[in-house]
């Protein structure tokens, strides 16, 4: 690893990696985060590594056929999904595949995430759908995903986790940080009793004006 570009998109992956992991999303060896290089390279997190405590060196390079080019270790499982957003997304540069824990449950409740709920949420992520279930660490993550990736910058895996999309890695990981606080503000007004979402008039007035 020894452009600057590289230089820099590592040391900003290893930050990123460690803040979610602090959040508690990124849960023992948990996840995958990637971020695309170049039109060739797409920079990766490892398999079944703490995304807490990556150092350069543990940080893979991979081309868009899955080929490793660079790194001693081996590539995140679920490589394809981050793939086929930056095949079919020319306007994300990063990806993010946590499991926070709040997000998730909704993931695996028959209860579905309120999409007006917040007017942050609805600005920043707009609407997060749930996908069918697919085996983790498989191809079949990627085959559900595809209709989400192409419409959508935020989802649910069914009984898995959630996606997010940037057009670089702080979009992407700020996206997942607002994911998971709707869902848990989602969670706790649910206890409180019945769940006020916003009217439909501000809803569109939101997406209209946006948020500063």
């Amino acid at each position: 690893m020894n452009d600057a570009e590289l230089t820099r998109l590592s040391k900003l992956l290893i930050e990123w990696g460690h803040r979610l992991w602090q959040q508690g999303m990124l849960p023992g060896g948990d996840g995958n985060i990637s971020v695309k290089i170049d039109a060739e390279r797409i920079l990766i997190t490892p398999s079944g590594m703490s995304k807490g405590f990556l150092k350069d060196d543990d940080l893979i390079v991979v081309d868009f056929s899955s080929n490793v080019l660079q790194g001693k270790n081996k590539p995140s499982s679920e490589i394809s999904l981050h793939i086929l957003a930056y095949q079919y997304r020319p306007d994300i540069n990063a990806v993010v595949h946590a499991h926070p824990p709040y997000a998730t449950a909704f993931a695996c409740s028959k209860i579905e995430l309120p999409q007006n709920l917040l007017p942050e949420s609805i600005v920043k992520l707009g609407e997060v759908p749930k996908t069918f279930f697919a085996l983790p660490s498989t191809m079949q993550t990627a085959v559900v995903a595809e209709p989400f990736v192409l419409r959508y910058n935020a989802f649910l895996l069914k009984n898995h986790g959630a996606v997010t999309l940037g057009k670089n890695l702080e979009e992407a990981c700020l996206r997942m940080e607002t994911l998971e606080h709707l869902a848990k503000v989602a969670w706790l007004s649910k206890l409180l009793g019945e769940i006020t979402e916003l009217p439909e008039w501000a809803v569109k007035k939101l997406r209209e004006i946006g948020l500063e």
